[in-house]
């Protein structure tokens, strides 16, 4: 629970004028209830705490970091107890292994590049498997193949593994039709999860009032190319976005469309969604949905037409190249669909939201697109195609390193001018990939937002503002130069804002030129897969440390040194194991 007893405070940046409270008094009931602040009891006079009135928000790009906690039948974890689902609602993802359904997949072109002895090994477990019901799910499967090739999957490049598990998939319906994952949006446990949907919605609707004014309802436009297959989540979103209270439409967006509409081959659209997207199969699975795109192509006028009526566009998590690829021609360049977009933006007729890649790709220059913060120490930055998500696991060849940072230096859609973009931040403990990047891409600021949060972003005044259920990482005044005995000295200024803070842009979008922040200690919990390496997902709790000491922190990870530094005397907000934090400067040196 985030505890308010330092309350809101304005920072004019950079002057640093601060509405400050201290007192021994203060210090001494903040303890008795769990509440540590770390201030300096003879720095300034006591001023009366201001009470912030209610904000009402004006934005046009929701950047929300992943993670959200919605309730449905495929993530029961994020709903309240005693939700019931529908009987026929899609649980999981699960396959046919039976021997029959294997042969079928095994005679497709797209597997000829299984050896005989993967070939056979497939065959004995699905005899195996035949006890077993039908369908299985992923976990399942895997069980059942590794019995007698433990090495099988990992070993196949990602074109054959997704194309096995295409073929594979099963339709789960006796008619032969697909289950649908069922939503229930006022179910979720989290109330930030249902507030950031509602307050996109609401945000939607005033754009369709500047047109009608008794509008109701807005209209929601979904685009779900970021995911490999894009047809499986588009219920989901359709789904969220109605319960939201607004009309929704499912774009069939993706670069197979793209390059069906350039060239006018609309009949290879299957073929172009297994070069491009990474997909097979798509149209048993989701006949429907494939038609549309089908209709699409050879009329694009009517996918124009809705992107004229939309007044928002919400892009889903996975894979922001595939987002980015999703508005791209084939040879690269800005799309009919994208320049359209970009006009309405342009003209503040439309709000534009993402979640985890749906927002890394929104930026205009140095678009993230893979790699860890121990990939960032030791092996650096890329120019360059990230590898596969599975090589982090499997340890492919390449000449890249699983775990480097790599980025495209060109940007994304180009919707957010003011710095990189990164998500789930402080849950994978992404705090010095973002600063390595920052600094071998020359970029002064960046920002880092957690799951289930979002940055709104007002691109008229410029303001950026911070809403959900943890904070946005912000780093500025970033630096590098050749340092003493290391190779090179990263400096910067960080800020982790939490619910309510605003900071301002200066006119040329490069820095910030204020700071309004609201003093509330949030949990900020590190989910990191890098479990058994603590040496780097320990970021947090070294900024506690300084704070907790009133002085530097100093820190090794790996073979570099960290140093950590609140510059002002209430720099630190820490309650209960929640923090909040401004003004921290970071010197990181490599060598």
């Amino acid at each position: 629970m985030a505890h308010t007893f330092l309350l809101s405070a304005t920072m004019n940046h950079p002057s640093s004028k601060y509405l400050l409270f201290r007192s021994k008094k203060l210090l001494a009931f903040c303890c008795f209830f769990g509440v540590l602040v770390s201030p300096n009891l003879n720095a300034l006079p006591i001023l009366q705490p201001q009470k912030q009135a209610p904000q009402q928000l004006q934005f046009d790009l929701m950047l929300v970091g992943g993670g959200i906690k919605t309730c449905s039948s495929m993530s029961p974890e994020n709903c309240k107890i005693n939700t019931a689902f529908s009987p026929t609602a899609k649980r999981d993802i699960r396959y046919d292994f039976s021997p029959l359904w294997l042969e079928r997949a095994l005679a497709h072109p797209s597997l000829e590049m299984l050896t005989q002895a993967q070939q056979t090994n497939l065959r004995n477990a699905s005899l195996a498997a035949e006890k077993y019901p039908a369908l299985i799910p992923l976990n399942e499967l895997k069980q059942k193949i590794g019995k007698f090739d433990p090495a099988l999957l990992n070993s196949l490049d990602d074109k054959t593994y997704f194309a096995l598990l295409d073929l594979l998939e099963g339709q789960q319906q006796a008619d032969g039709s697909s289950k649908q994952e069922q939503v229930i949006l006022d179910a979720s446990r989290s109330s930030q999860t249902i507030e950031l949907y509602r307050l996109f919605v609401q945000q939607a609707l005033k754009k369709r009032q500047q047109r009608q004014p008794t509008a109701q309802r807005p209209l929601i436009a979904i685009v779900t190319a970021s995911a490999r297959d894009p047809f499986e989540s588009a219920h989901f979103y359709l789904s969220v976005f109605e319960q939201a209270g607004a009309e929704v439409i499912w774009l069939p967006i993706d670069a197979a469309l793209q390059k069906g509409i350039a060239t006018g081959e609309c009949n290879m659209l299957p073929l172009f969604r297994q070069q491009l997207q990474g997909n097979i199969d798509k149209q048993r699975l989701y006949p429907a949905k494939t038609q549309r795109q089908h209709d699409y192509c050879d009329n694009p006028n009517t996918l124009y037409k809705f992107l004229e009526q939309m007044d928002g566009l919400f892009l889903n998590g996975g894979d922001q190249s595939l987002t980015l690829k999703a508005w791209l021609t084939p040879e690269g360049q800005p799309s009919d669909a994208l320049t359209l977009v970009k006009k309405r933006f342009a003209q503040q007729q439309i709000v534009i939201g993402g979640t985890s890649a749906g927002t890394a790709v929104m930026t205009q220059n140095n678009m993230i697109t893979g790699g860890t913060s121990e990939g960032a120490l030791t092996f650096g930055t890329y120019a360059a195609k990230a590898p596969s998500e599975r090589c982090e696991l499997n340890n492919c060849d390449g000449a890249i390193p699983a775990t480097a940072v790599t980025y495209r230096p060109e940007g994304g859609l180009g919707f957010f001018p003011f710095g990189i973009l990164d998500t789930h931040f402080t849950e994978r403990d992404r705090q010095l990939r973002l600063l390595i990047l920052a600094a071998n891409t020359g970029t002064e600021t960046a920002f880092g937002i957690d799951e289930n949060t979002a940055l709104l972003v007002d691109t008229k005044s410029q303001k950026l503002t911070v809403s959900g259920q943890h904070g946005v990482w912000v780093i500025e005044q970033v630096k590098q130069k050749t340092a003493h005995s290391f190779h090179s000295q990263i400096n910067a200024i960080s800020h982790y804002l939490t619910k309510g803070s605003v900071l301002t842009m200066d006119k040329e979008g490069n820095k910030i030129a204020e700071l309004t922040i609201r003093k509330t200690a949030v949990t900020a919990t590190s989910n990191s897969p890098q479990v058994t390496k603590p040496v780097v997902n320990n970021f947090t709790q070294w900024v506690k440390s300084a704070c907790l000491d009133e002085e530097q922190n100093q820190v090794m990870v790996n073979k570099a040194r960290l140093t950590i530094k609140p510059l002002l005397n209430d720099s630190c907000q820490l309650a209960q194991g929640a923090v909040g934090y401004q003004s921290i400067n970071l010197v990181l040196e490599m060598q």
